[in-house]
């Protein structure tokens, strides 16, 4: 077999690797077209022993979150509906294939694929929420997305404004710490200080509290290894008691400040219980099914299961939900500990602590300019810390646009690792 035959498997990686690429910012028929293709051919590769299999912690935490579901499956009284629900995990898969085909390729082409088009995006959702019109959507979509006080949520070209920041948090994340290192070109530098600064105004702009709280998160996350642990704690305590102090000392002008915007109305609207009212309604709804099966879960596709405790609830509290059970519990956690029990929450923690862990590991000390791997690793750590947090307002691991972004940047961190270790 000619040299360039034995290339043609790995030429067609690197055209599915392209579309997933161009395609996390805004398509996922294009992402899982693409992860369908990576399939394909690294299953080949691994069956012609051309690519070779490495055990990851990753994949014993993917086991342990997928033994819990299929416990929680098998006695949750509707056998058939539940393991429906297993079409859902269909790409888990991915951060290994990310893994395998990274392992000697170069990253930086495809990352620059990403900050061009979530650039593009980003400019285009600024300009959604500016002027509320959206090309690409019908008036009626349009009008959906249009809240109570007037403001359009941008939701790029996905169709939910919460998927949009979802991904637009994660890839801020991935960018920010490169802006500042060294090791990349200036080209580089350049493109990851507009791919982070376009993507962090589309943060802003689709409106969703819980990905400003979990941006906040990310940011702080990255500011604390470029700054260090103690000038970190000096800089955020500064500016802690700066911020209490103006409040203290003129509470009613800037509660009047935050007021007289929509934008400020919506932070101030984090921590009110009104406004929330059917969010903490959902929890107490989601913390009476733990309670009642916290070891096994009501199982997968369980909003029938669900209901009778919603009814519970709005009967007992005079409350009217304004989302069905079906939707989910907006809170990532309970959501997963209710429909695969103990063992799926304790396996959903563990697919992102194994990484977390090692990923801080790595960094832990050095400088972040020590190398290029180094503030890859840390965007990705901080991005993912960021979206954790987020979890606990919403669904967004569900989300199969956001998760197909959490799952190549996990397979990204493994790569990062292994070529640290391997130098």
């Amino acid at each position: 077999m000619t040299k360039t035959n034995k290339n043609i498997p790995e030429k067609i990686r690197s055209f599915f690797l392209a579309i997933l690429f161009l395609s996390l910012p805004f398509s996922v028929a294009g992402d899982d077209f693409a992860i369908t293709g990576l399939y394909l051919v690294t299953f080949y590769l691994l069956f012609t022993k051309k690519d070779k299999w490495e055990n990851k912690p990753l994949l014993y935490a993917m086991g342990l979150f997928l033994f819990g579901a299929i416990l929680s499956s098998l006695f949750s009284g509707d056998i058939l509906n539940s393991f429906a629900y297993f079409r859902s995990f269909w790409r888990f898969g991915l951060p290994f294939l990310i893994f395998l085909s990274f392992k000697k390729r170069d990253y930086l082409p495809y990352l620059r694929m990403v900050i061009v088009v979530s650039s593009l995006i980003g400019i285009y959702s600024v300009f959604q929420s500016f002027t509320g019109i959206d090309i690409f959507r019908s008036e009626t979509m349009q009008k959906g997305y249009v809240s109570n006080q007037g403001v359009w949520n941008a939701v790029g070209l996905f169709s939910h404004h919460l998927t949009y920041g979802g991904v637009s948090l994660l890839l801020f994340g991935l960018f920010a710490p490169n802006c500042f290192n060294r090791q990349f070109s200036k080209v580089d530098r350049i493109l990851f200080t507009v791919g982070s600064l376009l993507n962090l105004a589309a943060v802003v702009v689709c409106m969703g509290r819980s990905i400003w709280l979990g941006t906040l998160v990310t940011i702080i996350f990255i500011v604390s290894f470029l700054l260090g642990w103690r000038k970190s704690v000096l800089v955020l305590g500064v500016g802690l008691v700066i911020v209490v102090g103006l409040f203290s000392m003129s509470g009613e002008k800037y509660q009047s400040m935050l007021n007289s915007s929509v934008r400020g109305r919506r932070i101030t609207s984090i921590l009110s219980t009104q406004q929330n009212q059917d969010r903490l309604m959902m929890w107490k709804s989601a913390i009476d099914m733990i309670k009642d099966q916290p070891i096994i879960g009501l199982g997968p596709n369980s909003g029938e299961r669900m209901l009778p405790y919603y009814q519970q609830v709005a009967k007992k509290h005079n409350h009217k939900f304004q989302h069905q059970p079906g939707v989910g519990v907006h809170n990532i956690y309970l959501q997963n500990w209710l429909n695969f029990g103990l063992l799926g929450i304790l396996g959903y923690f563990s697919i992102w602590l194994v990484l977390m862990v090692e990923g801080v590991k790595n960094i832990w000390r050095k400088s972040i300019s020590y190398s290029k791997e180094n503030s890859l690793i840390l965007g990705i750590m901080a991005g993912m810390a960021g979206s954790m947090t987020a979890g606990v307002f919403e669904n967004n691991f569900r989300d199969g646009e956001v998760q197909a972004v959490i799952f190549v940047i996990m397979g990204l961190v493994m790569v990062f690792i292994d070529r640290k270790v391997k130098k």
